[in-house]
């Protein structure tokens, strides 16, 4: 039997590990379950855990624990559900039967959903009248071509333009938000390809190395939206902010560790979709930032319903693909390209982090800035830990209402 320490919080870091090496053994090398992990070194296991059964055993007797030993919310409700995706984690990596509506729903926190063909239509007709007014005309897909072109920048291009909305993006975030630790601080680095667009490495000591994959075109008029994604207000100032708060006392040992495919991720990743929103009042985005994010907007609609499509509706690729090239405006190399990560069935679930994610943040920061409670919302997604349920559970305890468009 492998030990595993005293404390909840130490036992939840070492599960976490020890589950990472098991999806490596039994489904890729290359996987990933701990994105950043920010405490002490000697809470990595040292031996390895060849049981699957008695992980599982470990991971439900820490669950009761939690259960009958923690009587605060949100952080009981926090590691419960947290809890629960890791063990659908490893049912996945055993090879049980999990649906894709268990890998949303357990495993996210969120429901399974679609956005109307009407909504659609109207993010359709809002990225076609903005568009019109700048690309000779045509159809919707035509004219987001020119503009894609017209936009297009280098990979040489990317790291300093990069660096220097970052520095907006910093300054704007301390304004409007809290101030950071004078030694916090990023770094761009390309990479030739990743399987993502840009990735927030974060490495402790409040210091991120911002990977970009320059081998995916970019959009000059959509820089402000990903560097705001990855660094200011998104995952580097919410992980400067966890790494704060283990080191005043104020977060448990939870929050040193980001464990992907959990509901946590649901809410970083509405977090930092949501950043250009937080960061409007003072940066709002140009006309043609406001284009591109139509664009954004319906493709990221397109996209949920076309992940509805494959995982729960079982049609082909080649279907789900005509779907983007229609009504998504996707050219088709860049169509093809969405694919792989759609399909595949270990991150096929992850795309409802960034669009309920979204939602819940986008909208709980509109509702308190217009009630003048800010400062709770800084306090709910920078100082705590939240799934979606204790989020939604903290907006109506605040008698804030979200809005019922999800887009």
């Amino acid at each position: 039997m492998v030990s595993i320490p005293i404390h909840v919080d130490e036992k939840y870091v070492q599960l976490a590990f020890y589950i990472e090496q098991l999806l490596k053994e039994q489904l890729d090398e290359n996987i990933i379950v701990v994105d950043s992990y920010t405490g002490p070194s000697d809470l990595k296991p040292k031996v390895k855990l060849d049981d699957p059964d008695e992980l599982l055993n470990m991971l439900k007797d820490l669950r009761s624990i939690v259960v009958k030993s923690i009587h605060e919310n949100p952080r009981r409700t926090y590691l419960t559900k947290q809890l629960d995706a890791m063990e659908l984690l490893i049912n996945f990596a055993l090879k049980e039967q999990v649906t894709f509506e268990e890998r949303v729903r357990t495993g996210l926190d969120v429901k399974v959903v679609t956005v109307s063909n009407e909504r659609i239509e109207e993010l359709t007709e809002q990225a076609s009248r903005a568009l019109r007014k700048e690309v000779l005309k045509g159809d919707l897909t035509l004219m987001a071509t020119r503009w894609r072109k017209r936009a297009m920048t280098t990979g040489s291009e990317i790291i300093p333009l990069a660096e220097n909305i970052a520095q907006e993006a910093r300054r704007v975030t301390q304004h409007l938000l809290f101030k950071l630790p004078d030694t916090e601080s990023v770094e761009f680095r390309a990479v030739p390809d990743a399987p993502w667009s840009a990735y927030n490495n974060y490495k402790g000591d409040f210091h991120a190395v911002i990977e970009i994959n320059i081998k995916l075109p970019r959009s000059k008029y959509n820089i402000w939206k990903w560097v705001t994604h990855e660094t200011y207000p998104g995952h580097q100032t919410q992980l400067v902010q966890r790494e704060l708060g283990v080191q005043r006392g104020t977060l448990n040992l939870e929050g040193t560790i980001a464990i992907i495919n959990t509901p946590d991720c649901t809410i970083a990743e509405g977090l930092a979709e949501a950043g250009t929103d937080i960061l409007s009042s003072e940066r709002p985005l140009s006309k043609p930032e406001t284009i591109s994010n139509y664009l954004m907007q319906l493709r990221r609609a397109v996209g949920i319903n076309a992940l509805v499509m494959l995982h729960q509706k079982q049609k082909s690729e080649s279907e789900v693909l005509a779907y983007l090239k229609e009504m998504g405006a996707y050219e088709e190399e860049y169509a093809k390209a969405h694919l792989p990560f759609m399909s595949d069935p270990m991150w096929g679930p992850y795309g409802f982090t960034y669009f309920v994610g979204a939602w819940l943040v986008r909208g709980f920061f509109q509702a308190a800035k217009e009630a003048h409670l800010v400062d709770e919302f800084i306090k709910t997604l920078y100082h705590e830990l939240h799934t979606p349920s204790t989020l939604q559970n903290r907006i109506e305890d605040l008698d804030l209402k979200l809005p019922t468009q999800l887009i």
